[in-house]
């Protein structure tokens, strides 16, 4: 640095000295009580910038939106909470009874008392949550608590059967009738046989209370006779506890060796006979009917042979199509087989709930059924399962291709006709269906499809037991999604490529897009 240039510095450095000294200690003092004032306001004038900013007036409003949600949340609860309001959210409105339970319960004159016999705290919370709906249908239905181990001899008073915990005893208290329901009744069980152990499978509280509450009201309930002896198939399991839950029993008849129809029949049933009827059986059969009974009748594509068994459907307008019933079109059947019929279901008191609930029916192995141009005036054909147009019967069951062949039936069929013959004050009713894998424990079983509810349906018509109940079981198990040919190729094309297909196509117009901006 020159010297020139440290002259210069010093000069600088008086002539600010020179300069701070004229400020006298007042007027620094003021000058500092000036900078924090201005602080302060500014401070000040910070803050109110900040409540009137977006990003506060936007907290705001979401902290005051959050409170009140939170006390009308607290309200809510606590007006539930007091009121004893609940929401059954389970799969199948497990905690809630059918509209059938509602309907029947709410037209019952008689007094019913309920009895739940279970020790003190030893309740089983899912029965009661059923149970104690009971008496808030009707000032009709009370419910009452009894502990066997400090009433052991109460229940022996209504019914013999031995007690056990969790279990109901429904009392008419106006005829004196009683049912006992044991607590393994409302379970539904299977054994899994890899394991060799029981699981619980559903529950059947309400189906076997409002049974019990039907059984001790009503004075006369159906008897269904099966006939036996030309190889009919039997009922299946689930058919046979079914039948008992709606208060019908269930007796066999050997027709080859009976003088006549049991009087107390109200539905006869022939599942598919392998052999045929002699002519003196026809004839007990049609005198039976022409007295105004009942017949629920599954024909098999084999029957088309059985001489004496085909007069008694043509007695009554009916004939069976020869051959075994295959489908054309798809969305008519059922996964990749042209035999499992999934066919139209017509309009019908048998049908109803069906199309309500807009639930497929399966039947397999099919034979087409046709009304005949001779049956009488009196007698009247409604269809209850209709197949496409497209449907043919083949003729050849042991041909080795599925397409049709010379000789081949044309459809439309039918597979499920309701017969009714009305003469002067007798009325005489038969439901033919064709095929006797319809109510197989295989589709009776399977919960996606109705063909349980189907059977169910069509005693409930025959029997003119218009109380009849059938409450289906809640199911516990896994659902599986039941689909026809058809609407499997929809959504597979669906998912696999137009949904891909689709996203794609949109991604690449979005950077499309944003590449020319």
């Amino acid at each position: 640095m020159s010297n020139q240039q440290n002259e210069d510095n010093k000069k600088d450095k008086n002539e600010i000295i020179e300069g701070q000294s004229l400020l006298q200690p007042e007027e620094i003092n003021a000058e500092a009580e000036n900078n924090k004032k201005n602080s302060s306001k500014n401070m000040i004038s910070g803050v109110k910038a900040s409540f009137r900013s977006k990003k506060f007036k936007g907290g705001a409003y979401a902290t005051a939106v959050s409170a009140i949600v939170i006390v009308m949340v607290l309200i809510v609860n606590i007006i539930v909470t007091e009121l004893g309001f609940k929401i059954d959210v389970s799969g199948e409105g497990m905690y809630t009874l059918t509209d059938v339970t509602k309907d029947y319960v709410s037209n019952i004159k008689d007094d019913i008392t309920i009895y739940y016999m279970a020790q003190s705290g030893g309740e089983d919370s899912t029965y009661t949550e059923i149970i104690e709906k009971y008496p808030t249908l009707t000032s009709h239905i009370k419910l009452e608590y009894k502990d066997p181990v400090l009433y052991p001899n109460f229940a022996k008073q209504y019914v013999e059967d031995e007690v056990t915990d969790n279990s109901v005893i429904v009392v008419n208290n106006s005829n004196g009738r009683a049912k006992f329901v044991s607590s393994s009744d409302m379970l539904v069980s299977e054994i899994d046989y890899n394991s060799y152990q029981s699981y619980v499978t559903g529950i059947d509280v309400e189906g076997q209370i409002t049974s019990a509450i039907q059984y001790v009201t009503t004075e006369d309930l159906p008897i269904m006779y099966t006939i036996e002896g030309h190889g009919e198939t039997p009922i299946s399991s689930t058919l046979a506890s079914s039948l008992a839950k709606m208060n019908v029993t269930t007796k066999s008849l050997a027709t080859l060796t009976a003088k006549t129809i049991p009087e107390d029949c109200s539905i006869l049933l022939i599942n598919a006979p392998q052999s045929d009827f002699s002519t003196e059986e026809a004839t007990m059969i049609k005198s039976y009917l022409e007295a105004g009974g009942n017949a629920m009748i599954f024909a098999n594509y084999g029957d088309y042979g059985l001489t004496n068994f085909n007069s008694l459907l043509a007695y009554y307008g009916i004939g069976l199509v020869e051959g075994v019933v295959l489908e054309g079109s798809q969305g008519y059947y059922m996964g990749q087989y042209i035999n499992n019929l999934v066919p139209n279901i017509e309009t019908h008191d048998i049908t109803s709930s069906l199309n309500t609930a807009q639930t497929a029916v399966v039947v397999p192995l099919a034979s087409g059924i046709q009304v005949l141009n001779t049956a009488r005036s009196t007698i009247t054909a409604e269809p209850l399962l209709v197949t496409s147009d497209t449907a043919y019967s083949k003729v050849n069951v042991q041909s080795d291709t599925v397409e049709k062949e010379e000789g081949d039936i044309d459809g439309p069929f039918q597979l499920g006709v309701a017969v009714k013959e009305t003469y002067g004050e007798v009325e005489t009713k038969l439901v033919v269906y064709g095929s006797p894998l319809l109510i197989d424990e295989s589709m009776v079983t399977y919960s996606s499809i109705g063909n349980l509810d189907l059977f169910l349906n069509s005693v409930n018509y025959l029997s003119n037991q218009q109380d009849t109940l059938a409450v289906r079981t809640r199911s516990l198990a896994q659902e599986y999604l039941t689909m026809n040919a058809a609407q499997v190729n929809f959504w597979a094309v669906l998912v696999v490529i137009v949904i891909p297909a689709f996203v794609l196509g949109f991604g690449g117009f979005i950077c499309i897009r944003r590449r020319r901006k």
